[in-house]
């Protein structure tokens, strides 16, 4: 795949060099169905290869950045320049202050699959020649920072990315490698090139859409939007599908567009259309790879998406991502009871009933086709499974979803389960009205619409004192210009003009 260069990663992000932890961990997630090797293993023509390197180094990448890549497992190459051990950046004027690591820092990051290379001591440009800077000994690397890392410093890294035949050819002679940022290639070992990460950089081929659809569930859409917004891999696109409802859903799903423009999209039935015509034309109003629907009086759990798109990532015969779910509301112990022994989980908090369904084998396969389903409605499917068969149609007897996932798996496609209850599925009356189910969340909802309202007219109110100051200053002008003398012998100057030609 490539070589990714990161410098810093921290809560926020002031410039391009700076990769927040929160886009940090989705790409981490997005890497998943590669294979993330050191440069010593890495193999430039092999597509699933991925080196992860870092710059600097910072002490914000022991802070946020390791426990995220030790949580994944992942190695990872630290550039290092020993010069700037233990103090600050203050010298990068246009960059916000922060530290670089102690040796102590270095040593802990080695100690958790960190690989230490060399990026010169001081960090100068190789190739512009200047009074004191010699080159082979920017090269050379102190004997107390090879003690810290007996596997690495092997490789090189140019500063700025740059280099010249002298310097490459100075390279060759102390590393078995180096990388560059822009002037190398894919090809050349010691001139390989390296993508430079930001927060807006995705390795993923495969986009998300999730689908939330409504009809008549206002009192219960806030909680399941959040509910994708906190995801840990949020999807590329949101689209609240509302069929045709009668309460305040349409409301609320125009709000969240307005406030998430970029990710969030809506669409409004001019009338009811019944669930499958409304999910086929909530589906075919989205073009992503990999598909989800939530039923708005439900909610997912923040993991949900990480994990179904990554079953769907790493098995390329896989067209249905499935989950346990945990039901709760105020008859979600009535309807865990209902469950054969076999399929129930743990009880938590006597609010949340996991409900565990079986793994997707030969003789779960089979119950599914002849007896019944177990995967639920909100599993995450590939759509070009579900182009396949045609999408939703309307079979006698059987629930919409049972009968999609079956024909699925009937034309080949296989399923595969992530054990752990990632769908939180709500249990509440048919016959109790919205009204009276009302969450708090709704009453957050018009508290924040209220703000942005207050906090709009606000605005407005600043904005037209503003122009009133303006055009009272403008008048000021004018006036002040009309009854000045050169203005008077401007019109005197006009009006003879015009005799002249009346003359």
């Amino acid at each position: 795949m490539t070589i990714l260069m990161y410098h810093k990663i921290d809560l926020e992000s002031p410039t391009i060099w700076w990769v927040s932890v929160d886009q940090f961990y989705r790409q981490m997630v997005e890497l998943k169905s590669k294979q993330v090797v050191y440069l010593d293993d890495y193999n430039p023509q092999n597509p699933n290869h991925v080196v992860i390197t870092f710059d600097g180094v910072y002490k914000n990448i022991l802070k946020y950045a390791a426990p995220i890549l030790q949580e994944f497992n992942y190695v990872f190459e630290l550039f290092v320049s020993s010069n700037y051990i233990g103090i600050d950046n203050a010298f990068d004027t246009e960059e916000p202050l922060t530290q670089f690591v102690d040796f102590q820092d270095l040593k802990a990051l080695v100690n958790i699959n960190g690989r230490l290379q060399w990026h010169t001591k001081s960090h100068p440009d190789l190739i512009i020649e200047k009074d004191g800077v010699d080159i082979f000994e920017e090269l050379d690397i102190p004997e107390d920072i090879r003690a810290l890392d007996p596997n690495g410093l092997k490789w090189f890294a140019y500063p700025y990315g740059r280099f010249n035949q002298k310097v490459l050819e100075a390279v060759k002679d102390r590393f078995s490698g180096a990388v560059s940022c822009f002037q190398g290639n894919d090809l050349d070992i010691y001139c390989l090139n390296r993508l430079t990460v930001t927060n807006d950089s995705n390795f993923s081929k495969a986009k998300i859409a999730v689908i939330i659809a409504s009809y008549n569930y206002g009192s219960f859409l806030v909680e399941a939007i959040e509910s994708v917004l906190r995801q840990t891999r949020l999807p590329d696109e949101i689209l609240i599908s509302d069929d045709a409802s009668i309460d305040n859903t349409y409301e609320i799903a125009v709000f969240y567009k307005k406030k998430y423009p970029d990710l969030i999209r809506v669409n409004r039935n001019e009338k009811n259309m019944g669930i499958i015509e409304h999910f086929n034309k909530a589906i075919s109003l989205t073009n992503h790879d990999y598909v989800t629907i939530l039923g708005a009086d439900n909610r997912y759990r923040s993991d949900f998406i990480e994990k179904t798109a990554e079953i769907l990532d790493m098995h390329e015969d896989v067209g249905i991502a499935y989950t346990d779910f945990a039901l709760f509301g105020q008859r979600a112990k009535l309807v865990y009871d209902t469950f054969p022994e076999d399929k129930k989980g743990t009880v938590k908090a006597d609010k949340f009933f996991v409900i565990n369904f079986p793994d997707f084998d030969e003789e779960s396969r089979k119950k599914l086709l002849e007896v019944g389903n177990f995967i639920h409605g909100s599993s995450m499917f590939r759509r070009k499974a579900f182009e396949e068969i045609g999408g939703y149609i309307q079979t006698p007897n059987l629930p919409e979803d049972y009968d999609l996932f079956r024909r699925m798996i009937e034309t080949g496609w296989q399923a595969r389960r992530s054990p752990l209850p990632l769908l939180e599925y709500r249990q509440h009356s048919r016959y109790q009205t919205n009204i009276q189910v009302g969450s708090f969340s709704t009453l957050q909802f018009y508290q924040n619409l209220s703000k942005e309202t207050r906090f709009e007219l606000e605005r407005s109110q600043s904005q037209l004192s503003q122009t009133q100051i303006e055009l009272d200053r403008s008048q000021n002008t004018i006036t002040a210009m009309e009854s000045s003398k050169f203005w008077q012998i401007r019109k005197l100057w006009f009006k003879f003009k015009h005799l002249l030609r009346l003359g």
